[in-house]
This record gives structure tokens, C-alpha cells and sequence, in this order.
């Protein structure tokens, strides 16, 4: 049984975990907090076995790595699709902090080229196994979909105040500034680090080179 078939596992009956007994409330919060721990050891071990290039790990595999019983998995998830959108999720959330540009704005045009470049080299780089399962599973599960736009909405802003000079430079001299962003927002996605990473061969310095290049070209003011 494995995360990319299996949507539809059976929900454990009410009270299988043992949580909903009535007991001491020492056993109840230790319950809980062992409940809460165990819970996020199979987040991670999840997360952990598709960074590492196992795209479809089957629950087997997950129950070993985060050190819990095959059975106890269905105690903390209602099903494979909600796991996986929960450790999909929560990588995503994790990673919007990294997602930020420093000082945007501030500096001249190459020094933010460069700020914005290693930005998004850095995050693909840590998260393009995890990225490339979001997007398969965002077909079937909303939430996914929902994250993957709020994060491109996201870049999109940040591509627009961090290069608010250069996108008023092209608006005054009549060329659309708009489309111009969004050229900026395609070079720098994830589609283009997927063709370039892995299908091209590029390494991080070539890609690197070609980001900074295509964006100087795009937002030439003269």
C-alpha cells in the first residue's frame, strides 16, 4: 500500500489509540503527548523518505522509519491522502521563512538579481522531491493546490517590490510591466529548475548563471 494509490485506507474505530479511555490525568496527558510525538515522528519520516528520493513510500517504509506499528499510522491520519497533505503542508510552511528575499528593494539591480537568484536555488534545491510530489498529489487533494498558488502568489509580490524600480522604468517607457513580472515569475518557478535540474543536467552554478542572465535581459530598462 503505498501514498500515490491509497485514498481511501479504513478510519481506526473511535478510542482504538487508547486516548479516549477515562484514567488519571497524568496518563491522559502522557497519552497525548506520546499520541502528539508519534504523530509528528510519521510527518517526518515521511518528509524525510522523500527528500530522499522515494517518491512513494509505502507505509511500511513509514512506520519503520519514524519507529511506530503499520497499524498506528491510521490513529493519526484519517487516511493516506490526509498524511500526505499534512507533511506536504507543513514542509511548505516551513520552508516559506528560506522563501523570503532579504532587504527587498534595497541595492543595486545585480545585487538583487543575485539576493533573489540564490533565494530560489536554495529552496528548490532542499525541496524539489517534495515540490514534485505536491504537484502530482495536487490533482486529488484541494489543500495541496491551494498552497502551491498561495506560494507562487507570493513570489510573484515579492518579484514585484523587490524590482518595483525597474517594472516602473518599463511601464513609463511604454512596454508592459506586467508581463515582464511575470516572465520573471516563470524563469525563476519551479517548472523551469525541474527542466534545467533534471532533465537538462545543469548543475546549480549553470542554472544559476542562466537565471541572473535571462532576468538582467528581461528587466533591461533602455
Amino acid at each position: 500500500m503505498s501514498l500515490g494509490n491509497d485514498h481511501t485506507a479504513t478510519i481506526m474505530p473511535s478510542g482504538s489509540d487508547g486516548v479516549a479511555d477515562a484514567g488519571p490525568i497524568g496518563e491522559v496527558d502522557g497519552r497525548t503527548m506520546r499520541r502528539h510525538r508519534n504523530r509528528d515522528a510519521v510527518i517526518r519520516a515521511l518528509i524525510e523518505l522523500i527528500r530522499e528520493g522515494d517518491l512513494d513510500p509505502t507505509v511500511a517504509k513509514i512506520a519503520e522509519r519514524a519507529q511506530v506499528s503499520h497499524r498506528s499510522i491510521f490513529r493519526y491520519f484519517e487516511d493516506l491522502a490526509d498524511l500526505a497533505r499534512t507533511a506536504l503542508e507543513t514542509e511548505m510552511l516551513e520552508s516559506l521563512p528560506e522563501a523570503m528575499v532579504s532587504d527587498v528593494g534595497r541595492g543595486t539591480l545585480d545585487e538583487r538579481i543575485d539576493r533573489m537568484v540564490d533565494v530560489r536555488l536554495r529552496v528548490l534545491a532542499k525541496t524539489d522531491h517534495l515540490l514534485r510530489v505536491a504537484r502530482a498529489k495536487a490533482r486529488v487533494i484541494p489543500e495541496l493546490d491551494e498552497g502551491i498558488t498561495m506560494l507562487a502568489e507570493l513570489q510573484r509580490d515579492q518579484i514585484r517590490q523587490h524590482f518595483a524600480a525597474e517594472l516602473e522604468a518599463i511601464r513609463a517607457a511604454g512596454r508592459n510591466a506586467d508581463a515582464i513580472a511575470v516572465s520573471v515569475a516563470v524563469a525563476l518557478s519551479y517548472d523551469a529548475w525541474d527542466q534545467m535540474h533534471r532533465f537538462d543536467g545543469l548543475s546549480l552554478p549553470e542554472i544559476r548563471d542562466v537565471w541572473t542572465t535571462s532576468i538582467r535581459a528581461l528587466l533591461r530598462t533602455d
